[in-house]
């Protein structure tokens, strides 16, 4: 660790409001940057830029657009991923287990707006030539949240068609990719306050999918 980066440390340490509210208003500003250019293309000058200050002056709090984008999106997707754990791990069938991950997504999306967009809108798989987006380490652990997400929905489908609760012609993590990016995908067009909230619009995607993986009747 460099002495600048001790120095960092030691400031969060200290637990001042003054520097708490800082480093909030630079992850605002990180957060319209990235949603605006994307990371692979956002740069530590974008930040300053749009927060009215200098770069120099933003290593003072952070040291790179890395440790910037982790910041605004880690504990929005940790926590995503251990409430459909404790989904998962309930006696409940597994339509309506289903129906609460995508109902608890949508409310995170809504709960968290818009920092977990900037995640869910970025094509990692472009930034691993990249030492400052998502390389090594960084790169490891978006990984394994993606691949714990995705098995956990799968897991739920596969339970789900083997005992006849869902029905379906195709394979459980096809099924699992399409739960998925149907949520991702309303990063698009998504914003509080709109025309309905996150959970009439949870509730509502649930129902629109589950129907069409409902058991025959008869």
């Amino acid at each position: 660790m460099s002495d600048i980066s001790r120095r960092r440390a030691a400031r969060a340490a200290a637990d001042d409001p003054a520097y708490t509210q800082r480093i909030a208003e630079i992850r605002e500003a990180a957060v319209r940057v990235f949603r605006a250019k994307g990371l692979r293309v956002a740069s530590l000058n974008d930040v300053a830029e749009e927060l009215g200050t200098s770069r120099a002056s933003l290593y003072y709090y952070v040291g790179s657009k890395e440790e910037l984008f982790r910041d605004v999106v880690s504990e929005a997707v940790t926590a995503n991923i251990e409430a459909a754990e404790k989904v998962v791990a309930q006696t409940l069938p597994a339509s309506r287990k289903l129906a609460l991950l995508i109902e608890l997504l949508m409310a995170s999306f809504e709960q968290h707006y818009p920092y977990l967009y900037v995640f869910v809108q970025e094509d990692f798989s472009k930034l691993g030539g990249d030492a400052d987006t998502a390389s090594g380490p960084w790169d490891t652990t978006i990984r394994e949240w993606n691949r714990r997400y995705f098995d956990l929905v799968k897991q739920v489908v596969s339970e789900g068609i083997a005992v006849g609760d869902l029905r379906t012609s195709l394979p459980a993590g096809v099924v699992a990719n399409c739960v998925i990016g149907m949520m991702n995908s309303s990063h698009v067009w998504f914003r509080p306050n709109g025309l309905m909230d996150a959970t009439e619009l949870g509730e509502g995607m649930a129902r629109m999918l589950l129907a069409g993986l409902e058991p025959a009747s008869g």
